[in-house]
């Protein structure tokens, strides 16, 4: 074995070494938040068709993780740190499976580098530790590519059904992957008209067995999506979108300051962006990234090697299409739905950069991209590495550090996802009372009693209109709401029980100030709201319904403490019969 291989060999092991290192931090530490607790109450069923039940009974998303993160419970554990391993373990290996890629598909200079900037990439990392399915989507893209290179260029059987296989999987873990195997198969599909016309036939067939697997899935999925855009508030009101999101993807796919990460702003503005970071860390940790990464895709463009042609045209595609879709409403659209990409640029970005001849420029770059990245990592307040805690988690810390002893009789009620909060604190008996199904799911039955609505004036929209901004600017709560606590809780209780309200997630609270002047500007069922007051009108109901419920339970109950945990987003409330 000569040197320079050597080298490469000990400088690609390092690389996975510190890769993984970063991806594990302080993962002791880590809480699930709300989407990742959705997440495992899913996957946490006796057995896998629970878990099938589930997801096409009541969810939106695609089933294959569930079965996965299912299993993995059962193999491991339920334990926090046990089971963001599972992500952890997914993005770790696609560090070294995009290097082998790259020197395969490229050269070894390609997998190097593709091996610096995924490992130490801060949108990988901080998706490393959160227990959803983002982790897995790139190191599936990047296999998916692959196969499909192979075939564009020599059809193979064994090579189309590993690629239909790796599809097949992306279809069923990511919704929004048939978005991106569409554009593949369109993308394929031009650059072999344009230059390899007889693996057309064997193309098309390979193409249509996977999207007929997805076909039955596609009917259920359609189904489940109208419901949720005829709530009274759609789950799309929460995802602010506008073009601008072309530059926080920009931002957060190729530097190590995360922009946006939970949603899109409503504009970016660079200026901004300098004043909050300062100039200097703006030059080291935004525009030394986005210049290098972007000269590498420019780089890799104007060489007009056909592979990665057909890879950035793959990508830019997809974005824009994509960015379309979201534009008309049709889905939803952040930075980490569209993860699934960004390992495929780095691919692009990586093999650009490989065309450099001096490889002294290309070593003062790598060094530089590890170095920034570093010190952001460990010196930074806003590192990626940090990790926000979990309300879940902060109220049960909140609940056992006083002195009430929670017994089999008391209640717990939190409003917004409160059916997970068992995770943390399995004591008394959770209330199930869905604040967001009631606002986003049509056929949820306490909407007509929360609302005050009959049959009929759910039919009638303009109606429901009517009703939902009386409903919104009343002072009392609905009577039938009102009855439906006594009856199913507080009638139950016995002298000296307690429920406990948890308020939460205070982003959707409106303070009692603005309240009325919220309500009095926004008609809150108007089809003519823009995406901002979408928000604002979820804000106003939500607000509207835990304040409804709160003077509920003052009514019938006796308010007895108060624990203030505003600096971790928790206010708890107890209540004694």
């Amino acid at each position: 074995m000569d040197k320079k291989k050597s080298l490469y060999i000990f400088a690609a092991g390092m690389i996975f070494l510190v890769a993984f290192i970063l991806r594990v931090y302080n993962i002791e530490f880590s809480r699930l938040w709300i989407d990742e607790l959705y997440c495992f109450d899913i996957a946490n069923k006796s057995n896998v068709f629970e878990v099938l039940k589930t997801v096409f009974s009541s969810d939106l998303h695609a089933p294959l993780f569930f079965v996965i993160l299912h299993y993995w419970i059962k193999i491991f554990s339920s334990s926090d740190k046990i089971l963001l391993m599972l992500p952890v373990a997914a993005s770790a290996v696609s560090v070294p499976a995009g290097f082998f890629i790259c020197k395969k598909l490229f050269n070894k200079k390609a997998g190097i580098i593709f091996a610096v900037l995924m490992g130490f990439s801060a949108l990988e990392i901080f998706y490393a530790q959160e227990l959803k399915f983002y982790a897995i989507l790139p190191l599936l893209s990047i296999l998916s590519f692959l196969f499909f290179s192979k075939i564009t260029d020599k059809f193979n059987i064994k090579d189309s059904v590993l690629l239909g296989f790796i599809n097949f999987i992306i279809i069923y873990t990511f919704n929004i992957g048939i978005i991106f195997v569409a554009m593949q198969f369109i993308t394929g599909l031009i650059f072999i008209l344009y230059k390899n016309k007889r693996v057309l036939k064997n193309y098309l067939a390979g193409f249509i067995c996977v999207f007929l697997l997805y076909a039955p899935y596609f009917v259920f999925q359609l189904k489940i999506y109208l419901a949720a855009k005829s709530g009274i508030c759609s789950i799309f009101d929460m995802f602010h979108f506008d073009f601008c999101f072309i530059f926080t993807l920009l931002q957060d796919f190729f530097t190590p300051v995360l922009k946006n990460i939970g949603n899109n702003g409503y504009y970016y503005d660079i200026f901004s962006e300098i004043k909050n970071i300062g100039f200097f860390k703006f030059v080291i940790y935004i525009a030394f990234f986005l210049c290098m990464s972007l000269y590498g895709l420019y780089k890799g463009v104007i060489t007009k090697n056909h592979k990665n042609l057909l890879l950035i045209s793959w990508v830019v595609s997809s974005v824009f299409i994509l960015m379309v879709l979201a534009y008309l409403q049709i889905i939803p659209l952040v930075v980490r739905y569209i993860i699934i990409l960004h390992s495929l640029a780095l691919v692009g970005v990586s093999f650009g950069l490989s065309e450099i001849k001096n490889d002294k420029i290309l070593y003062i770059l790598m060094s530089c991209t590890i170095a920034f990245s570093l010190f952001n990592f460990f010196a930074d307040k806003n590192s990626p590495l940090l990790k926000d805690s979990s309300y879940h988690y902060d109220s049960a810390y909140i609940l056992k550090s006083t002195e009430e002893k929670i017994d089999k009789n008391d209640y717990i009620l939190m409003p917004y996802m409160g059916r997970f909060f068992y995770k943390y604190f399995p004591q008394g008996n959770h209330i199930d009372f869905r604040l967001e199904d009631i606002l986003c799911n049509s056929d949820y039955p306490l909407i007509k009693e929360t609302f005050g609505l009959t049959d009929e004036q759910m039919k009638i929209k303009n109606k429901r209109n009517l009703e939902l901004q009386n409903y919104a600017t009343a002072q009392k709560p609905p009577e039938t709401l009102e009855k439906y606590f006594v009856k199913n809780y507080i009638s139950k209780m016995k002298k000296g029980d307690k429920l406990i309200f948890i308020e939460n997630y205070l982003g959707y609270v409106i303070p009692d100030n603005t309240y009325t002047l919220w309500t009095n500007m926004i008609n809150i069922d108007s089809k003519t709201l823009n995406e901002k007051d979408k928000r604002f009108r979820y804000c106003i109901l939500y607000t509207k319904v835990f304040s409804d419920i709160y003077k509920i339970l003052s009514a019938n109950l006796t308010l007895t403490k108060i624990y203030d945990g505003s600096k971790m987003d928790t206010k708890i409330f107890i209540f004694e019969k």
